[in-house]
């Protein structure tokens, strides 16, 4: 589970609701923006009822880059928004696709080759590299490429906490290093 992130805004949650809607552009794509979407403005969002999903406007591709998934929540005094940073759902599901597809598929290869190689036998065909060098190497592709991703989509997250509590005159609880 991802850490909670909690800020209060002294604001009723239908004004946190508009306002959030005014800062930003709808997740709407289009041929012709540089970065994908529609609008300009530098936070992209989708509401649906009181959650909301917010991320930064990149210029380039990055699926591991963090969405901020959130809930508003009324409380006296104002509004609760309670959410964490997470990567796009269909990103993690294909990455754990892509790594068992790579371990089911890789270490029965990686195996036999190791056994062509000690035993000089020949249940794979073509050449032993390829069967040692590649299915440990899609496995690591699979690690690496996420981490690569969060490391180049870090500001990301100060990016939108920052657009959250300037746009919602919002307090962030300390309860979180960034």
């Amino acid at each position: 589970m991802q850490p909670t992130i909690v800020l209060h805004s002294a604001l009723a949650p239908d004004a946190v609701i508009m306002r959030l809607r005014r800062s930003m552009d709808e997740e709407r794509w289009t041929l012709f923006s540089i970065s994908g979407y529609n609008g300009h403005r530098p936070v992209l969002g989708k509401f649906s009822e009181r959650t909301f999903r917010l991320q930064k406007r990149r210029y380039w591709r990055n699926d591991f880059a963090p969405y901020f998934y959130g809930q508003i929540q009324s409380e006296s005094g104002g509004t609760k928004i309670e959410g964490y940073f997470d990567v796009a759902r269909w990103v993690k599901l294909f990455m754990r696709i892509w790594l068992v597809g790579a371990a089911v598929l890789g270490a029965p290869i990686f195996v036999l080759t190791l056994l062509d190689i000690a035993a000089g036998s020949h249940h794979v065909s073509g050449d032993t590299w390829v069967g040692l060098l590649v299915p440990p190497a899609l496995v690591t592709f699979g690690i690496l490429l996420p981490k690569l991703g969060r490391l180049l989509g870090r500001s990301a997250e100060r990016t939108i906490l920052e657009h959250l509590q300037n746009t919602l005159e919002a307090l962030l609880e300390p309860n979180r290093n960034l």
